[in-house]
């Protein structure tokens, strides 16, 4: 670091190990307990501390012992494909290579791998969270057993014997990511089945409102003389109202009534 000098240029090399990934996942604001383990790696940076979009770096990561646990984006696609592994990953390998830019970070390559499943990425991670990434979730013949037909036939062979996989985006954030994997899993044979008991249901109320509409009986239409009629009748509803006589009677009844007198016997 040279502050002394114009833009106060930099340059770090860091290398470490043992490093709890709890701790560092909380630092930087995430939620505490998803990722647990000891990760190790090195990280190298460059640029000015004048000029943010000046820093320019790469790093690598590595996570031993490593599980990651009832994290949001895992936990959806464990529920969407019913494997409960997802909700809890017991990592043989979880590592990562990136490269800095302008506030963002590239990932170059991320690999989760479980005993049956194993999860890669590629995109980039800005500086507030947001996420762009192109993902693919491969399982091994056991687990792919275990999906209904509908969702197992969306996952393809790979280059990897006794996998396969699906290939889809993840958006959002890291607090509260979404994926598209849904409509990638959702075939022809689950949309229909989705639409013979959803849509069915809602046909149904509109079809009867449908009839009783064609039951109702149509207004008549009207006649030269019922429209003269009618323009009469607002000629009169324009003129000022007059009571009848009869009406101010019995509206007048009610308060003339006089009190019975009692009768007084002899």
């Amino acid at each position: 670091m040279q502050p002394e000098a114009e833009d106060s240029p930099f340059a770090t090399s860091v290398k470490f190990r043992d490093v709890l990934a709890d701790q560092i996942v909380e630092h930087a604001g995430g939620p505490k307990g998803i990722v647990k383990g000891k990760l190790e790696g090195s990280f190298q940076a460059s640029g000015k501390i004048a000029d943010p979009d000046a820093l320019v770096g790469s790093g690598e990561i590595f996570l031993r012992d490593g599980r990651v646990q009832q994290y949001s984006l895992l936990v959806l696609l464990g529920q969407i494909l019913q494997i409960e592994e997802l909700q809890e990953l017991h990592l043989e390998q979880a590592d990562a290579k990136y490269h800095l830019g302008p506030g963002l970070v590239t990932i170059d390559e991320l690999v989760l791998r479980s005993p049956n499943i194993r999860l890669t990425a590629s995109g980039t991670v800005a500086f507030d969270g947001r996420l762009k990434l192109d993902s693919r979730l491969a399982i091994n013949d056991r687990i792919r057993g275990q999906l209904f037909k509908a969702i197992r036939n969306n996952f393809q062979p790979i280059d990897e014997p006794g996998y396969t996989a699906i290939d889809f985006q993840v958006g959002g954030t890291i607090q509260r990511p979404s994926t598209n994997l849904m409509d990638r899993l959702v075939g022809r044979d689950l949309s229909s089945m989705l639409n013979s008991f959803f849509g069915g249901k809602r046909d149904k109320p509109k079809k009867k409102k449908k009839q009783i509409e064609e039951a109702a009986p149509a207004a008549p239409e009207r006649s030269p003389a019922d429209n003269a009629g009618g323009a009469g009748g607002n000629a009169v509803s324009r003129m000022p109202s007059v009571a009848s006589p009869s009406a101010s009677a019995e509206e007048a009844q009610p308060q003339a009534a006089a009190t019975p007198t009692p009768t007084v016997s002899p």
